[in-house]
């Protein structure tokens, strides 16, 4: 039983790598030659690449749109303290 056990347990362990990997890149790696597995390759690249860049371009925006709205009250403030110096 001990041998049984050790043995599905290897078995397991062997094939670890291959079953967490998911069904998109399980695919390529067992397709015989290098039939297709380069536009795949790059499929996933790209998408990943467009995904960061729109992450990054939204919170980028965001930082910007604070950073000038930070600017435009901090104008705001400097004139309307000019404004009560001047007055009194």
């Amino acid at each position: 039983m001990r041998l049984f056990l050790a043995s599905v347990i290897g078995a397991v362990l062997v094939n670890a790598p291959a079953v967490m990997a998911c069904e998109g890149c399980k695919e390529p790696s067992s397709v015989a030659g290098n039939g297709g597995v380069d536009g795949i390759s790059f499929g996933f690249s790209a998408s990943v690449i467009f995904m960061l860049v729109m992450v990054f371009g939204i919170l980028g925006g965001f930082f910007w749109m604070a950073a000038r709205s930070c600017r435009q009250l901090e104008a705001a403030h400097r004139a309307a303290a000019a404004q009560a110096n001047w007055s009194s």
